[in-house]
């Protein structure tokens, strides 16, 4: 028996925010955190968060720790006690298309040692053919960590894809 691939499923809101975000610093990265909860191996995002990076460049984001702890404090005070949003990784963009850089997968990795969960890792690529890549990270026994790609699903569209033109309707 196989077994689904583990999925990254963005909400509108978090789609939005990484998208425009990506848009707004090109052709510098940018990036943040990533805000949901898990169902099973599966991470729902609702939320992302931008956290400018000092010192970002066209191959390189670095996020400050500061803000983003003080970013997430303020989000996640305003939630309810019983809401399960809680952190579940970072995003940052690339403006060249390509997926999570060698550096990339080893700050994963250092975030995975030192939480219990799995860390999802999302990069936005814009000129991709498929432009979001996701990969989990998750501390083993002994401090190992793993890694796994993860399919990203992106909110539904919010326009219908137009069917057949009515019969004798211009053609454009």
């Amino acid at each position: 028996m196989t077994r689904p691939a583990t999925r990254i499923e963005l909400c509108r809101e978090a789609y939005e925010a990484i998208t425009s975000a990506t848009a707004e610093h090109l052709p510098v990265e940018t990036g943040g955190l990533l805000l949901g909860y898990w169902e099973d191996a599966n991470v729902l995002v609702t939320h992302a968060l931008v956290v400018d990076g000092e010192g970002a460049s066209t191959h390189r984001y670095v996020r400050d720790d500061v803000r983003a702890s003080a970013l997430l404090a303020a989000f996640l005070s305003k939630r309810a006690d019983d809401d399960p949003t809680g952190y579940v990784g970072e995003w940052h963009s690339h403006p060249a298309p390509s997926g999570p850089s060698q550096t990339d997968v080893a700050a994963m990795h250092a975030i995975a040692r030192t939480n219990d969960g799995p860390i999802a890792l999302l990069v936005h690529a814009p000129g991709r053919t498929d432009p979001f890549f996701g990969l989990l990270a998750r501390r083993q026994r002994a401090g190992r960590v793993t890694t796994k790609k993860a399919t990203v699903l992106p909110p539904p569209s919010r326009f219908e894809v137009p069917g057949r033109l009515p019969d004798g309707a211009p053609d454009g």
